[in-house]
């Protein structure tokens, strides 16, 4: 099952949308019926073919944060709602800041109010600050309440979330609702990742076994990519105590702590973020923090953090810090409770700013062995890799290398599995087919003779200057081309340009001859290419790590 949040603005359309979507009101309060207005988390679901999609619609309005930020922290998939009419608003900013945060990748826009609309969408803001998220998978959908049809509208959220990929979650469930039903007694509610066993579920605020009666769930059939669901749980009388909103269920006792130390996403944090009232939400519970301080090495930076009160938090949980005062935000993951002895060292790294260089330093400085001691992870020298994850890589850099070098080898690596190009250069040394330069992955190819002497009459066509010169790829064997692109002999510029390694090792020396920051027209100039061409030919540069797209305008700067 695919649990999936709304977001967006206050009366923008989500309950609306959602009860067309479903077929099912979520707003159920008294108070929310005569205000017409979301307070606490709804939930329904819809079904598409044997799938089942869990939907939970949060507030927009800011005075109901807390509950908004809930339904966010374990949806696998974002229903972002935006007015038409109004369009982008303060909340659609606030809730987009907290769900990129906290490290949401996949978005569904909806523009909603079309049939009330007095002309075009104007949703070309919506493509500019996407682009700046280019780790996002999206797609934006149009709603006609009174034409709209919504059989169309499930299968298409049906084919994007087939497209989703999704972050695997250690086995635990958050509550979000408790109650007592007459007849079946106390319930609760979450959203649970999939290796769940709920046999054996351990009530983390009291550290005690929880016995359940029944599990319920109106998935019908796991889609092999989901990785939670939405549970019910009926408890039997047994239990001494009673789950709440906030608390955490797994299958292994959480230490409690009020001390946290934690890694945030930014390395180069806006430190007003971190001045003035704050506070922390993890999973569906949340905290005023009552310190904060920062620890920044060469790569990433880290705080540590005393709260308001002693909570149980799982390694590596996204979290999300709010600046109540300055309405700001920025997300990271937990990384550990810090005794008296660690915090001790910490505090006096920050004194004495002793030079780190990453996580690894931190852990190995607090001799926390946490890497060497999980069966789950592989020591690469003096590196440690989760093994799942290493799996997955080889995969990707095997089989999906066009998607990796499209992306570029760092970005694609860092943003779907957190892995640096230090470690990959690790992982891949002892790799006889497979290399990474420029930023790009190049596999060993077979067939060199019949390469080269295609290569040569493709080098021929092209010819030596970077005058542009368009050639018909399907004069060419389509598997032999295929090899030359992954083999670097030739690049792809756009849908019909290619050039050859001569021609980019030429585009290098013009770079290199250029100020560390330059505009296209001084590229332009400088390599005699009409602006036509020298912003595709800048794209392929920024993309195989020699240029960096600046602003807007299109000036760049060498790597």
């Amino acid at each position: 099952m695919t649990v999936i949040a709304t977001a967006g603005h206050v009366d923008h359309g989500k309950s609306t949308f959602v009860n067309f979507l479903t077929q099912q009101e979520t707003d159920r309060l008294p108070e929310e019926k005569k205000r017409g207005l979301t307070i606490n988390l709804g939930y329904t679901y819809f079904s598409v073919e044997e799938n089942t999609y869990s939907i939970v619609d949060v507030p927009g309005h800011k005075d109901f944060y807390k509950n908004t930020i809930s339904g966010f922290a374990n949806a696998d998939v974002i229903l972002f709602i935006i007015d038409s009419i109004q369009n982008w608003s303060e909340q659609s900013e606030q809730h987009f800041q907290s769900l990129t945060s906290l490290n949401k990748k996949n978005f569904i826009f909806v523009f909603t109010k079309i049939d009330l609309l007095e002309g075009e969408i104007k949703k070309e803001f919506l493509s500019e600050k996407l682009n700046n998220y280019k780790d996002i998978n999206y797609l934006i959908l149009e709603f006609n309440k009174e034409t709209s049809n919504r059989a169309e509208f499930c299968e298409s959220i049906h084919n994007f979330i087939k497209t989703c990929k999704f972050e695997e979650k250690t086995p635990r469930l958050w509550v979000d609702r408790s109650f007592t039903i007459d007849g079946t007694g106390k319930v609760i509610t979450g959203t649970a990742s999939k290796e769940l066993d709920y046999e054996n579920i351990i009530y983390n605020q009291h550290n005690e076994k929880l016995q359940i009666k029944e599990v319920q769930s109106k998935n019908q059939k796991n889609n092999k990519n989901d990785v939670t669901k939405r549970v019910a749980l009926s408890l039997k009388k047994t239990n001494k105590n009673f789950p709440r909103r906030g608390d955490l269920l797994t299958n292994e006792k959480i230490n409690f702590s009020n001390k946290l130390f934690i890694e945030l996403n930014n390395k180069d944090v806006d430190k007003s973020i971190l001045k003035g009232t704050l506070r922390i939400f993890f999973g569906t519970n949340n905290a005023h923090i009552s310190t904060i301080k920062l620890i920044t090495s060469e790569k990433e930076t880290f705080a540590i953090l005393n709260l308001s009160k002693a909570v149980p938090i799982p390694i590596f949980e996204n979290l999300l810090i709010q600046n109540i005062d300055r309405d700001k935000y920025i997300g990271g993951r937990f990384l550990l409770f810090p005794d008296k002895n660690q915090i001790f060292k910490l505090n006096k790294k920050i004194k004495d700013k002793i030079k780190i260089n990453n996580l690894l330093d931190i852990f190995d400085f607090l001799d926390i062995k946490f890497f060497k001691n999980n069966n789950e992870f592989k020591q690469i020298e003096n590196l440690y890799v989760n093994e799942l994850v290493l799996e997955k890589v080889f995969e990707d850099l095997e089989n999906n290398t066009d998607s990796v070098n499209k992306a570029g080898v760092k970005d694609f690596f860092q943003d779907n599995y957190q892995i640096s190009t230090d470690i990959l250069d690790q992982i891949t040394k002892d790799k006889e087919n497979i290399t990474i330069s420029n930023n790009q992955v190049i596999k060993k190819i077979d067939n060199f003779e019949a390469l080269e002497n295609q290569y040569i009459k493709i080098k021929e066509l092209l010819g030596k200057t970077l005058e542009v010169n368009i050639i018909n790829t399907k004069e060419f064997d389509r598997d032999e081309l295929k090899d030359l692109f992954l083999s670097k002999k030739i690049y792809r510029v756009d849908s019909k340009i290619i050039i050859s390694d001569e021609h980019v090792k030429q585009l290098v020396e013009i770079v290199g001859f250029m100020p560390d920051e330059f505009s296209v027209k001084d590229f332009k100039d400088k390599s005699n290419l009409s602006r036509k061409y020298a912003i595709p030919y800048l794209e392929l540069l920024d993309k195989i790590g020699v240029t960096q797209k600046i602003d807007k305008a299109g000036s760049r700067k060498k790597l």
